[in-house]
């Protein structure tokens, strides 16, 4: 009887620590999720800026330049990339990747996109008519 009593209770000391560590890993992944979520969206928050304030990326980028943390020819780069389609995939990026959880992060990047998304779509319009306007060039056999 007493062989059966300990053993019963070292049963439960395990499923206790089993049920503790499963809880432990849910909560650490629900919080790396978050985690990145408020990253990516703070991203697309600075790439936003960008786009509102183009001497705000230039402040930005000449910075990274002086401290020697891109080259010329990445700084030339990102100058020239679109801070709207950045924005719009960082907010894209919360909102398919880190869901779920629903969290701030979430909600506040689905609102980002609502008035991101028509300025994204325009610009993309521009670009097809960019696109269609060019002239045809054949290739040479």
């Amino acid at each position: 009887m007493p062989e059966e009593k300990n053993k019963l209770n070292n049963n439960l000391v395990i499923a206790g620590l089993v049920i503790a560590s499963l809880l432990i890993a849910f909560l650490m992944a629900r919080f790396e999720v978050e985690r990145r979520a408020q990253r990516e969206f703070q991203e697309g928050e600075k790439y936003l800026s960008f786009y509102k304030t183009p001497d705000l990326k230039k402040q930005y980028y000449d910075e990274k330049l002086r401290k020697k943390e891109i080259t010329e020819p990445e700084y030339e780069m990102l100058m020239e990339d679109s801070a709207l389609k950045n924005a719009y995939v960082q907010y894209q990026t919360v909102v398919d990747l880190f869901t779920p959880p629903e969290s701030k992060w979430v909600k506040m990047s689905r609102e980002r996109l609502n008035e991101v998304t028509p300025l994204y779509n325009a610009w993309v319009e521009s670009l097809k008519k960019e696109i269609d306007a060019a002239p045809v060039v054949k290739k040479k056999p």
